[in-house]
């Protein structure tokens, strides 16, 4: 399973992506914290997010945060997004087990493909 995104400039603008449903899914699918299970702490005020290290398949580093606002809307941002991707490119979210040089797990290998749709 893979997640597609299509990216826009108001999503390198704003780091901010909505998870469509195939973003949904592969988070269900693979992950430890799906979006399901993200909750508001309302005692400390702290939002509903879960951050997984990740890698871009050129083998840059990045990381990324799921999260949902207030009223349900589920989000992502990947870290590095608008240095490797433009306005029109697909972005893929596919399933890594590995980890980076420094010895941390991954869960996520981040493709960007040129003018892709989505």
């Amino acid at each position: 399973m893979i997640a597609k995104i299509k990216i826009t400039q108001r999503m390198l603008t704003k780091s901010i992506i909505d998870a469509n449903k195939s973003v949904v899914e592969f988070v269900k699918e693979y992950l430890p914290v799906d979006y399901d299970h993200l909750e508001w702490n309302r005692l400390n005020g702290r939002k509903p997010r879960a951050a997984y290290c990740s890698m871009f398949t050129d083998g840059s580093p990045s990381e990324v945060r799921f999260y949902i606002r207030p009223r349900g809307d589920k989000l992502l941002s990947i870290k590095g997004i608008s240095k490797k991707a433009k306005a029109g490119d697909t972005v893929t979210l596919s399933h890594y087990t590995g980890s980076t040089e420094e010895g941390r797990n991954c869960y996520i290998s981040i493709d960007v493909i040129e003018g892709e749709a989505a």
